[in-house]
């Protein structure tokens, strides 16, 4: 399959990245309250809760990239990667997504983080307000990308940033189409 970096202009405007590159970078958005659940495949000892968006992340985010965070609690003696936290809250938020062709990407330190989601760091400086910790963070990163029609593929970007200090995952999602 070959890959156009051909986005909607939405998508481009709001990210600034083509859809060829795994390493290219987009965002996600917010959720309502679920119920606690256990990490069963992801990450046994683990649970996650979502919890609420503030209304600075929301206005941030506009509608090109939706926001979801979670607060997560590790049992005693267990230890939880940045990796291992992204992948739960995907599969805690993305119930119609968790089946698409995820390709895992790069774990980045603050600063890669701030790069790599320029174009939404209005997102990105609201969610570190919201946590309020200052606390250095981690994040994660997937892709999916697949043709869904003769000349279109659609493709979606997921951000887990991980702050180990306040207990929280807030994960960032864009999706989109493109030719392909």
């Amino acid at each position: 399959m070959k890959r156009l970096p051909l986005l909607s202009l939405s998508l481009v405007a709001a990210l600034g990245v083509g859809c060829s590159s795994p390493s290219q970078q987009d965002a996600s958005a917010p959720t309502q309250p679920m119920q606690m659940k256990k990490r069963t495949q992801a990450l046994a000892g683990v649970t996650l809760q979502s919890v609420e968006v503030s209304e600075a992340v929301q206005v941030a985010a506009g509608g090109e990239v939706t926001v979801h965070a979670y607060r997560f609690e590790v049992a005693e003696g267990t230890t939880a990667s940045v990796e291992e936290l992204v992948q739960a809250a995907l599969e805690e938020g993305g119930a119609d997504t968790v089946n698409l062709p995820w390709e895992v990407g790069l774990e980045r330190d603050q600063e890669e983080t701030r790069v790599a989601l320029k174009y939404v760091s209005a997102v990105v400086d609201a969610i570190e307000a919201q946590v309020g910790t200052g606390e250095q963070y981690r994040s994660g990163y997937r892709h999916w990308f697949q043709q869904t029609g003769v000349d279109v593929c659609s493709h979606g970007d997921f951000y887990g940033l991980v702050f180990q200090e306040a207990g929280l995952v807030f994960v960032i999602e864009a999706a989109g189409n493109a030719e392909c």
